[in-house]
């Protein structure tokens, strides 16, 4: 299993700047890949993170956290665990 958590993210940073002409949609963001497109079914999942989030997901999922292009600081941790049931 892994996971991010989020706690401290600068203010709006997922609003759109322009750079060199164009927007950036993913500022800040992360994404989650699983798949390949398919008719009414996306492949990646996008996530805005929020302060306070905590994200579990299985270590093979694919994903990807965006830089932003803002002043302030995001501050977050990852982790990878492993589960094992005593019996």
């Amino acid at each position: 299993m892994s996971g991010v958590g989020y706690i401290k993210l600068p203010k709006d940073m997922t609003k759109n700047k322009l750079v060199k002409n164009k927007k950036i949609r993913t500022n800040g963001t992360i994404d989650f890949v699983n798949g390949q497109r398919a008719f009414l079914s996306k492949s990646i999942y996008n996530v805005v993170p929020k302060v306070g989030d905590l994200i579990l997901f299985p270590n093979y999922l694919m994903h990807t956290a965006y830089p932003f292009n803002k002043d302030g600081e995001r501050r977050s941790f990852s982790f990878n665990a492993k589960i094992t049931l005593k019996k």
